[in-house]
């Protein structure tokens, strides 16, 4: 399934570890030094609406992460994250910072401020996205920067995150500030989860900011065998002009005991434009535990995602990738 991605080492409630072989190193007494990190390399074909076709070779995010947390005492730890993003092909010499978090987590749950994930992501987006890259289309969130973000412990199978995000513009022009929630009730075989996010956009005519392009999302999942995970997903983005756009969408998750087979269906309903219906697929296998192979097809109707800027919308999409945590 999906590798996990940022800032997601260290083991604090709400973020869950990736990189199995992340290496800990406790340098003094209650405070622990964590470095891991993930190379991911995808081989894509690409069909446009067009007729045009197209094959790459690339590196889709690999990462190095550096972390560390410090035992506070009164049953509180502090941590810090930050990962740096570069090119395992080495056909671009750029290494950059990508994310840093600061964090403390206790029995009052977790506080963040940083570059957390968006929690409608996590809740809702990523309910019916099993995908490595075939990611069916998903609605348009807040900026993941800037966040200060709570995660409340689990109550009883309930639990739920709030999120800020305060994003300084220039002299005399208002800041960027969204409010994003989301809340879940775990009953065991069945989670239930519902999230908003207030998003914003920049008003043409006066240059203000104004948080009337709210996302509202439902997801529910539930395990129907010990194998089998099935899912479903309703959200609906607004903007200012009352526009909709809304994006309904199944996914399954079958585990045949050496990887996951997949796959998730959407129908994509504009208020302004035809409806459209999308449909992915995908298998992976554990070589190891640290890693991992996996093959996608997508009948998408997307526009390129890799930073290309191009004419046609991308029908199809076909992939074949290694996933290496470290």
């Amino acid at each position: 399934m999906k590798h996990a991605s940022k800032l997601a080492f260290l083991a604090a409630a709400g973020m869950a570890t990736a990189g199995a072989q992340a290496a800990d190193f406790e340098i003094a007494e209650g405070t622990t030094l964590t470095l891991g990190g993930e190379v991911v390399l995808n081989y894509l074909y690409e069909k446009y609406d067009n007729g045009d076709n197209d094959t790459k070779f690339v590196d889709d995010g690999s990462l190095v992460i550096l972390g560390g947390s410090h035992d506070l005492g009164n049953g509180i730890t502090a941590y810090v994250e930050t990962e740096f993003e570069y090119n395992a092909l080495g056909n671009n010499d750029d290494v950059k910072r990508d994310a840093s978090i600061l964090g403390f987590t206790g029995e009052f749950g977790e506080f963040a401020v940083g570059a957390s994930d968006n929690v409608f992501e996590d809740l809702i987006s990523d309910a019916v996205d099993p995908f490595e890259n075939a990611t069916l289309d998903q609605v348009s969130l807040t900026d993941e920067d800037s966040m200060v973000t709570y995660y409340s412990p689990d109550m009883d199978g309930f639990s739920f995150r709030l999120q800020g995000r305060h994003n300084n513009r220039g002299k005399g022009e208002s800041a960027e500030i969204s409010l994003i929630g989301a809340a879940e009730y775990d009953f065991g075989p069945v989670a239930v989860a519902a999230a908003y996010d207030s998003r914003g956009s920049v008003n043409s005519g006066d240059n203000e900011f104004k948080s009337q392009d709210h996302v509202v999302g439902l997801a529910i999942t539930g395990q129907l065998t010990e194998r089998l995970e099935a899912s479903a997903r309703f959200a609906q983005e607004n903007d200012q002009a009352g526009n909709d756009k809304d994006f309904t969408a199944i996914a399954m998750v079958y585990n045949y005991g050496g990887g996951d087979l997949y796959g998730a269906a959407q129908n994509y309903d504009p208020s302004g434009g035809d409806s459209s219906t999308q449909v992915a697929a995908g298998i992976n296998y554990d070589i190891a535990d640290s890693l991992m192979i996996f093959a996608e097809y997508g009948d998408l109707d997307r526009k390129l995602t890799d930073g290309d800027i191009v004419d046609a919308d991308t029908n199809k999409l076909g992939v074949a990738g290694l996933v290496y945590e470290f």
